[in-house]
């Protein structure tokens, strides 16, 4: 098995745009057309997605509503093993009723020429299911 080591500048440099609510968007614009991503958990929206405009909607489109100025990301930890990234994050956001929101993510990440082409993300469950079912009009 191979040792985690630091992911490089590039993949560090493609992270850090969920750091900062005006570049998440494009973080997802570098995903593959045909992602395959599968988010865990028991909440409405864990699945499996193929592709960007499948997962997008589904997804990240359904609760960006939901929070006052956006959702950004703080990387925890980021580690490397030749074709997969797995960050550590915590979601950083307040929802339009001012609660906080800050749910802990691990996406596993596997690339294909510098491309990501497979996401197996981990979500905190209960902290999803409690915006979806304060502000969600569904």
């Amino acid at each position: 098995m191979e040792q985690w080591q630091d992911p490089g500048a590039e993949r560090r440099a493609l992270f850090g745009l969920l750091e900062d609510v005006e570049t998440v968007n494009s973080f997802f614009e570098q995903l593959a057309d045909d992602v395959k991503w599968t988010l865990y958990g028991r909440h409405p929206l864990a699945g499996s997605y193929l592709g960007r405009d499948e997962f997008m909607p589904a997804t990240i489109e359904r609760v960006r509503p939901l929070f006052s100025k956006g959702l950004r990301f703080q990387i925890t930890g980021l580690h490397g093993a030749g074709g997969v990234t797995v960050a550590e994050m915590r979601g950083i956001a307040t929802a339009k009723d001012g609660v906080p929101y800050d749910p802990f993510y691990v996406w596993i990440c596997r690339f294909e020429d510098g491309v990501i082409v497979e996401v197996h993300a981990y979500i905190d469950s209960v902290v999803v299911n409690d915006i979806l079912r304060r502000l969600s009009p569904e």
